[in-house]
């Protein structure tokens, strides 16, 4: 019913089962609380959101998109998150600006190295696909939805699941694998899908 109506107002529904963070939050929360650890950790907001910009096709970067959303609401969405694991816990950076409801201060983005930028890019891509995967494990949604967030919801040109059927599962799980602050334990199930997850 709910998605009769959507088609009849014209607009492009998202199936997607009540839970936290639902297909959208689930994955972006994840990564802009990662941005703010890389920021926690030295890098500068202005590169840290001109890397995300690029990595994901995106019109604004993760720190210019909580800016505009406010620090405080991804905080508390962060500590919503946080139910699922130690791995979505808010950062220190996210959980100071967002008490204070603080704005990122960007201007241009310093030069920076092809190897510092490529660290970054990867751990955000790492803080989005664990997400994705750990929420296709619990059938949150189909890997089109996630997709389909990313692209209306975020205006991001690269979407998560497509990103990772074109690196391939042992890319992504190398990625994983090496993101900072992952629990150990089993990797997701789904990640046997990757490389046919929207095709």
């Amino acid at each position: 019913m709910a998605l009769a109506l959507a088609q009849r107002l014209g607009k492009e529904a998202l199936p997607c089962r009540d839970s936290y963070g639902f297909a959208v939050n689930r994955f972006f929360v994840p990564c802009a609380n990662e941005a703010v650890r890389l920021v926690d950790e030295g890098a500068s907001p202005e590169r840290v959101d001109a890397v995300s910009r690029a990595t994901f096709g995106a019109q604004l970067g993760v720190l210019s998109v909580m800016n505009l959303s406010k620090a405080r609401i991804c905080l508390n969405a962060a500590r919503t998150l946080s139910r699922l694991g130690s791995f979505y816990a808010p950062a220190d950076g996210l959980i100071r600006m967002g008490e204070a409801d603080l704005a990122w201060t960007l201007g241009d983005a310093p030069p920076t190295g092809a190897a510092a930028d490529a660290v970054i890019a990867d751990r955000l891509t790492a803080s989005v696909f664990l997400p994705v995967l750990e929420a296709i494990d619990e059938e949150v949604a189909e890997p089109a939805a996630f997709d389909l967030g990313a692209q209306h919801g975020l205006r991001w040109r690269r979407s998560p699941c497509a990103m990772m059927d074109e690196m391939g599962p042992a890319k992504v799980e190398s990625s994983i694998i090496g993101l900072p602050g992952r629990p150990t334990g089993p990797l997701p199930r789904s990640l046997g899908r990757v490389g046919s997850l929207v095709r």
